[in-house]
């Protein structure tokens, strides 16, 4: 699944082990993002109404968000582990303003691609955790939801296309990417899924 992605930055070496050692940690992060996920994709259904299968497919995508949430909360209560309140995250912030604004669809193409992004590196960190961790419950959760992301980073690509031509969406890809890559290069320090 990683040679899938369109990542230029790999995750640093040292965040499996670190995730792996922290589940506790992560997993409760893990529902934050998910929880945002769905948020985020009801935020595009708001701004873009008018957008029948942008609708479409981010309401399914809200659906399959929360029902991921509701299957790590599950676990973690099971375990006796808390979950985890809204928290600073500074990849998430810094992507968040590197969205342009205003113009439209130059915004809407943004707003996608860092969906394309968080999805992408989503799934990078999963797959890893899954080779990093012997914990079997976690291992089965991390084998579906991979490529879960896949699919959703995929998706937003797939929509952001539609939006401008073929030769400005890879220009605007590729330097969503350099900057993703330059935040990846300072993370992987915290037991987060984007940290």
């Amino acid at each position: 699944m990683l040679a899938d992605l369109p990542l230029l930055v790999a995750t640093p070496a040292p965040w499996a082990a670190l995730a792996a050692a922290n589940l506790p940690a992560f997993l409760s992060d893990h529902a934050v993002c998910e929880q945002q996920a769905a948020l985020a994709a009801l935020s595009l259904i708001g701004q873009y109404p008018e957008d029948p299968e942008l609708v479409e497919r981010m309401s399914a995508l809200a659906a399959e968000e929360i029902s991921h949430l509701r299957r790590v909360l599950s676990l973690l209560h099971r375990r006796g582990w808390k979950p985890a309140g809204r928290r600073q995250n500074p990849w998430a912030k810094a992507l968040r303003e590197h969205v342009a604004s205003g113009a439209e669809p130059i915004q809407k193409v943004d707003r996608l691609l860092l969906g394309a992004l968080i999805e992408a590196r989503s799934c990078e960190r999963f797959t890893l955790l899954h080779q990093a961790t012997d914990d079997p419950e976690v291992r089965a959760l991390l084998l579906d939801l991979g490529p879960a992301e896949k699919r959703h980073w995929q998706l937003f690509h797939a929509l952001a296309a539609g939006e401008i031509a073929a030769a400005d969406l890879a220009v605007r890809w590729h330097d969503w990417l350099l900057f993703e890559g330059e935040l990846t290069k300072q993370a992987g320090v915290r037991p987060t899924v984007h940290g």
